[in-house]
């Protein structure tokens, strides 16, 4: 391997390093959704434009000498922008708030390593001594160092390194990879640049399907990360596995002996074809009443299509782009400026259309949906000439149209059912279900809450937060004291049935639309007795800036199933907590999860802390229907009276019991999952 396809290397491997860790330093302000993800997805691939811009621009009209100057102080310069200050922090507007802090913190640096390939490769190519390689296995290489940096943030860097740490070794990586440029200069080219060769005109419509064989990819890996984040977690850990999927079949398609897996992609096939017979058999013994099991199967299919979908439509995509490659020297960095186009397009109808129109949709499988037309249509593009001539379409675009069909009936089979409501927004998708007993507010596959359709039965606490349950206890055994309250989390505003007469409840929700539908959908706000407000915007900053807050109870609870808002239970986030409790104050965190045990966590948070923590994994009483549901609470407190109240009921237990030597107590600076995931 050369040095300019170790220099390729790491310029990827710093690349995708810098996404991930900016996201994670963004996820906190924006609510833990998977749309965040998307939307830096988004960020990510208009920088890759400009950096492919810059070094096309750059390539044409200045000579590689003169290319090779500018970019080293490109280089220099981008440097001092990261990392990332201040946030700047907007629920009214948090695409573009995202965006700016994007832009302003890792912006400058991402621009100058997404020029990377093509100016090596026009270094390269007027090298004094050229190497014996094809250029374009500059862009494997490229890959396979962002393929290294995504594998390895998760499992070595996240869990090993705290988050400052991580800055300050990203940084000194980056002043390595700026130095190594100077072993890679072109040794024997003039300043001037000479007349360049006069090149062959591409069709316009060769150029589109670059752009759409590139953004098809791209619209189904987002479309994967979206269906994975909302089923499991939105956590880098989980973006890892489409973004590394995407980038292993560019690898697989553009190294120097491209791999053809002919028997793979039949297996699979043949595999999807099954697929639909098997999903009728489970979805009938799910009606007949074996429900949790088969369910839990069902949802495993549906991650496992998600994944073959995804690498099959990237394998023939890029595949599609290697074989049509242009030869003809000069033509690279338009070919890489055209995938670079591609994949902004891809990310900008995810991350701004899906939502824009599904705003009134509660359409799981819409994000697969215009995956599905955009890679359509890229492979209908590339195959014009041989439809125009004989009528027909490769045995590719075939398969991609049945593969792109099937994805889409299952992604959406959800949604099939009739609903009373359903909004998508930045925060993910929210649907209302009604069965004529029961109104149920479901985020993507999370219950958030639930309300008797029976007007003397409306006020009735249900799911989580049923009066037999652990929240029950708490404010049975603790309700005449409680004259404060905070909530982090509003859902269907559940909680506000147990306010009575001089209570006050305070909710502190992120996502305005959440306030809107407890207020018109449901009716706990208003028939309660409490005096209630509501705050919008992220807990902490909003709990920061309550200087006189003094709460006896504050409940955690913005979080269950999927999405971890990791900060709300770190070490600083417990202090300021405690800052806002009364004297003998109580915490109490929603710890149920599909996914993630966050029993060691809390454990150890309790520990560091120093407060008595008990837990109660609370089970639907014999006879109940589903408006009680299976959950676990935690209760802190340094008042040893209230804990030895809850341990009398005897179904608290000490929360000790679940500390583990491999889980230490997360902080803003060191916090990682990969522990806690359970399958």
């Amino acid at each position: 391997m050369s040095s300019h396809h170790i220099l390729a290397f790491a310029g990827s491997f710093l690349l995708f390093q810098s996404e991930l860790l900016m996201a994670k330093l963004l996820l906190p302000h924006f609510g833990g959704s998977a749309q965040v993800w998307t939307v830096c997805m988004m960020f990510f691939l208009a920088a890759l434009l400009a950096g492919y811009l810059y070094a096309h621009l750059a390539g044409t009209r200045l000579s590689p000498r003169g290319q090779a100057w500018l970019h080293l102080a490109v280089l220099a310069s981008a440097a001092l922008a990261f990392p990332l200050a201040a946030v700047p922090y907007s629920t009214a507007h948090p695409v573009a708030a995202l965006l700016a802090a994007l832009g302003a913190s890792i912006g400058a640096p991402f621009i100058a390593l997404s020029a990377t390939v093509p100016t090596l490769q026009r270094w390269l190519t007027h090298s004094a001594r050229p190497e014996r390689t094809l250029p374009y296995s500059l862009y494997a290489a490229s890959n396979a160092g962002a393929l290294a940096g995504l594998i390895g943030y998760p499992f070595l860097i996240e869990p090993l390194l705290p988050l400052d740490s991580q800055v300050r070794a990203w940084q000194a990586c980056y002043a390595l990879f700026a130095a190594g440029h100077l072993l890679c200069l072109p040794k024997a080219a003039p300043w001037v640049p000479a007349a360049p060769p006069e090149q062959p005109a591409i069709p316009r419509r060769r150029l589109l399907a670059w752009v759409a064989l590139a953004a098809g990819p791209c619209a189904a890996m987002l479309a994967a990360t979206q269906y994975l984040s909302s089923t499991l977690a939105a956590v880098p850990l989980i973006w890892v596995v489409p973004l590394g999927i995407y980038l292993a079949t560019i690898v697989l398609n553009f190294k120097a002996t491209p791999w053809r897996p002919y028997g793979c992609v039949l297996f699979l096939v043949v595999g999807l074809a099954l697929g639909p017979l098997l999903l009728a058999v489970l979805g009938h013994l799910v009606m007949a009443g074996c429900a949790r099991v088969l369910a839990g199967i069902i949802s495993f299919v549906g991650l496992a299509l998600n994944v073959a979908a995804l690498f099959i439509i990237a394998m023939i995509c890029h595949r599609s782009l290697s074989e049509d490659k242009p030869s003809q020297e000069g033509l690279s960095s338009l070919f890489y400026l055209c995938l670079a186009l591609g994949g902004l397009v891809g990310g900008v109808l995810l991350a701004v259309g899906v939502p824009w129109l599904g705003r009134r949709s509660g359409l799981v499988g819409l994000d697969w949906l215009v995956a599905g037309a955009v890679s359509l249509s890229a492979l209908v593009l590339r195959d014009w000439e041989l439809w125009r001539s004989k009528s027909v379409l490769r045995p590719s675009t075939l398969l991609g149209a049945f593969l792109m069909i099937f994805v889409f009936f299952f992604t959406a089979r959800a949604s099939v059912r009739e609903r009373a409501f359903a909004l998508r927004n930045f925060y993910g998708i929210y649907k209302i279900e009604d069965d004529g007993r029961l109104r149920m507010l479901m985020h993507g596959n999370t219950l958030h809450g639930m309300q008797y359709r029976d007007p003397a039965l409306s006020s009735e606490p249900l799911a989580y937060y049923h009066r037999l349950g652990p929240i029950g206890d708490v404010f049975r055994l603790f309700g005449a004291g409680l004259h404060s309250v905070g909530v982090i989390g509003l859902g269907t505003g559940n909680i506000a049935a147990y306010g009575g007469p001089g209570m006050s409840i305070t909710f502190y929700e992120l996502d305005p639309d959440v306030l809107a539908i407890a207020r018109d959908r449901f009716s706990f706000l208003a028939q309660t007795k409490a005096a209630v407000r509501t705050v919008i915007g992220d807990a902490r900053l909003s709990l920061a800036s309550s200087e006189d807050a003094r709460y006896d109870l504050i409940v955690v609870d913005a979080f269950s199933a999927g999405a971890i808002p990791m900060h709300l239970l770190t070490r600083e986030a417990f202090e300021l907590y405690a800052r806002r409790l009364a004297p003998g104050g109580l915490i109490l965190v929603q710890a149920s999860n599909k996914h993630i045990d966050l029993r060691p966590a809390l454990a150890a948070q309790a520990q560091a802390f120093g407060v008595r923590g008990l837990i109660r994994h609370a089970v639907p009483p014999e006879g109940m229907g589903r408006e009680y549901y299976l959950c676990q609470w935690v209760a802190l407190s340094k008042d040893p009276g209230k804990v030895k109240r809850l341990e009398e009921t005897r179904q608290w237990e000490d929360l000790s019991r679940w500390k583990s030597r491999f889980v230490s107590a997360w902080t803003d600076r060191h916090a990682s999952v990969l522990p806690l995931i359970r399958l």
